[in-house]
């Protein structure tokens, strides 16, 4: 129920802040560019650092998982807009691959930061619904900015992103090792 939490929280001021640009752009001059990691910055802030259990070299451990959430957003969202010409075409298949790249890279982030080994299982759900999270997002961009229905699909797409990968990926009971022993986020490795 944390995570749940956490990561609802984590989307909807994802969405926000790609959004408050939009809404604010009559009155204000606000950027794109000057909100545009603070969805990286949320989802390591609500769901990665809470992860880092381990005392040694927690600090270290979570500055490592904000920075890596930060540049996974970078890297995803750029990939989308920047290297794959499909994004004016098909901006759902653009935004599914970015949603894929993301949870790859977090995925990959995860096991020597926190440090967790997922599943192969896991890691192929999370970025399943990456895809699908990313392809809502995309759905948008056929949309005129800032209208009922585009603003409803980002949330939709940001709200699905971050509670469904961080729940493939972090939920309690998943099958993962942490530190070489069988665990589960939220209990302790076992001594031994």
């Amino acid at each position: 129920m944390r995570l749940l939490l956490l990561s609802s929280t984590s989307g909807f001021l994802s969405y926000l802040s790609i959004s408050l640009p939009h809404w604010l752009s009559p009155w204000f001059k606000v950027s794109d560019d000057s909100l545009f990691v603070l969805p990286g910055v949320l989802f390591g802030l609500f769901i990665l650092v809470p992860l880092v259990e381990s005392k040694e070299h927690r600090l270290l451990r979570r500055i490592g998982l904000l920075l890596f959430s930060i540049f996974a957003w970078y890297v995803a969202v750029s990939m989308g807009f920047q290297a794959l010409p499909l994004i004016r075409q098909t901006p759902i298949l653009s935004c599914g691959i970015s949603g894929v790249i993301g949870v790859l890279l977090l995925a990959l982030t995860s096991r020597y930061l926190v440090p967790v080994k997922l599943a192969q299982s896991s890691i192929l759900i999370a970025a399943l619904l990456g895809f699908l999270g990313g392809a809502i997002i995309g759905s948008a961009f056929k949309l005129p900015r800032a209208s009922l229905a585009s603003e409803v699909l980002y949330l939709l797409g940001f709200l699905f992103w971050h509670c469904s990968v961080a729940h493939a990926l972090f939920a309690e009971g998943r099958p993962f090792t942490r530190f070489g022993k069988p665990a589960s986020v939220g209990q302790a490795p076992s001594a031994g």
